[in-house]
This record gives C-alpha cells, structure tokens and sequence, in this order.
C-alpha cells in the first residue's frame, strides 16, 4: 500500500484512514489472542527505540503512605456515592461501556476523589464523560465558595460537539458539558482539545490528581508517564487505567492492553523508583453481568 505524506513528512490523512481500514480489517481476520500478540510486538519494538528519558518520582507519593481501605470502604463516602449515583444515572442515561470507563472503575474514581479531595485534578482521556461526571460530582462535595476544585479534561477529539468525529466514534448522546451543567458542576471542569503528549509536554500547571484515561501505544504511555510526573505536585496522586499487571488478564476476560505494563517496566529497568498499586478486586458488588475487578492503579515511588 502506498503512503502518502504531507509536507511536514508525516502521513497524510489518508493514509491514515487506510492504515485504520487495514487495522479492521486485520482484527476481523485474525483472532483476538493472535492480534493482541502482534500489536504488543510492535509496540514493544518501538517503545525500544525511543531514547531513555530521565525522571524524578519524589513527587510521587511513597507507596507505605497510600492507605486506600478508608476512602475505598469509608460508609460517609459511600453514602454519597448512592445519591451521586442516582444524579448522574439521571442525566446520563444508559452508557455503553465499551467506550468508557466501567461502572465499578467509576465509582472507584469518585471514592478517590472524594478521599483525597484535590484542588486541581488532570484527566487525560475524556471520552464519554463518565469518568468526568463522576470526578466532578464528588469534587461538587467539597468545593467552597472561594476556592474551588477544578478539573482539567483532555481529549484528541470535542466531546461536546455532536458532529465531531470523536462525538460519533465513542457514540455520544449527551454531551458531557450539557450532563455537568444539569448536576450543577459545570463551573468545575475545563475542556481541551489536545493530544496527551502535546498538553503534558506544553503543561505549565501542577496538580494534585492526573488520572491517564487514554490508550497510547507503549511508546507514548512511556513518555506521558514522565511528562506526567514533571506536571504532578509534590505529594499529589497519579492513576492509571488499564493497566494489567504481567501483561495477564483480569478475570475471564481474555482482552489485555499491555502498553502501560511495558512503559512502567521499562521505566523500572531503567532505574525509576516506580511501584504500581493495582486495585485490584474492589469492595462491592459488582453490576450485573459485570466483574468487580478493576484495571485501575496508582502509581507511588518505592
């Protein structure tokens, strides 16, 4: 197949479209185990050639400081899931999770934020908006009159906008700013649009809490893990979504995403002080037809 580039020698958009088309048409053809086996060699390969980039995890919470049992089973945090869940049910209406962030992550998502209460929050990956809505409405418990909380969603496409490409390819019903405004928390959430490595490597604010929601090829993931880290204020929380540790699935599910296992060991063997803290099997029910474990992690320094 011929690839054509534009000016600046990258591939044209074209191209890109008919490298989209062949990828379909591979993953139709081959069977899962085998595609995802291909993708991770590749990605392996050019995660290898990309030069060692240094980093500092001192702003990385030690791991023997992370307690996650009182946010994660705490009864006051609980209680205001159910209603936050009731709000957000609401106005949201029936998701399909294949793109977006499962329900049992979600509630996982607002006890984190709930326990931590950041000030300043990082999301890389927009999406539909349930991970957003759910970050939101438990930043709406704390927020004060002169300070509040304030989230930052990123996303390579508009969310917000129903003829974008992204509104069509996650299959979005509600845009995500039209659901804040109606639970009240619109005033908390900025929306831009970007690329996770050219918002992070351009970042010039700290925060207190970047959730990585997005899906980079391990070459990227390796990068935005350390951009990442150089946009984290001392002490402040780093989460991760999908991650599978030694690359192996969770439950009965066979899919695995193996790049941000790659990324995070390459950054060990390079000498980064990086330990994961999967969490694992979460503590309650999980929804129909649904698993209650969790592809979620945060990262700490050893």
């Amino acid at each position: 197949m011929t690839t054509f580039k534009g000016a600046n020698g990258n591939p044209s958009s074209a191209a890109r479209v008919d490298m989209r088309i062949l990828k379909r048409l591979v993953r139709g053809i081959l069977p899962a185990r085998v595609h995802g086996e291909l993708r991770r060699l590749v990605h392996s390969r050019r995660l290898n050639r990309l030069p060692v980039l240094s980093v500092d995890v001192d702003p990385l919470p030690a791991a023997g400081e992370i307690s996650l049992s009182d946010m994660l089973c705490g009864d006051g945090i609980s209680d205001g899931w159910e209603k936050a869940k009731a709000s957000i049910d609401g106005v949201f209406g029936y998701v399909h999770w294949t793109h977006a962030t499962d329900p049992g992550s979600c509630r996982a998502i607002y006890h984190l934020i709930r326990g931590f209460q950041p000030r300043s929050v990082l999301e890389i990956g927009t999406n539909r908006g349930a991970s957003t809505l759910h970050a939101a409405m438990a930043m709406r418990e704390y927020r004060g009159a002169g300070d509040r909380p304030r989230l930052v969603t990123v996303d390579l496409f508009d969310v917000n906008d129903p003829a974008s490409v992204g509104s069509k390819r996650y299959g979005i019903s509600t845009p995500p700013r039209e659901a804040l405004e109606r639970l009240c928390c619109a005033d908390l959430v900025e929306f831009c649009i970007a690329r996770s490595t050219d918002y992070l490597s351009g970042c010039e604010r700290e925060f207190d809490f970047i959730f990585l929601d997005h899906a980079p090829a391990a070459d990227a993931a390796y990068r935005d893990i350390v951009l990442a880290i150089k946009a984290l204020r001392p002490g402040g929380q780093m989460l991760i979504h999908s991650y599978f540790p030694g690359r192996k699935p969770l439950g009965t599910a066979e899919r695995v995403n193996s790049d941000w296992y790659l990324a995070v060991r390459r950054l060990r063997r390079e000498g980064a002080g990086l330990v994961v803290l999967p969490l694992g099997p979460l503590p309650w029910p999980a929804e129909p037809g649904g698993s209650n474990l969790t592809s979620l992690a945060l990262l700490a320094r050893e």
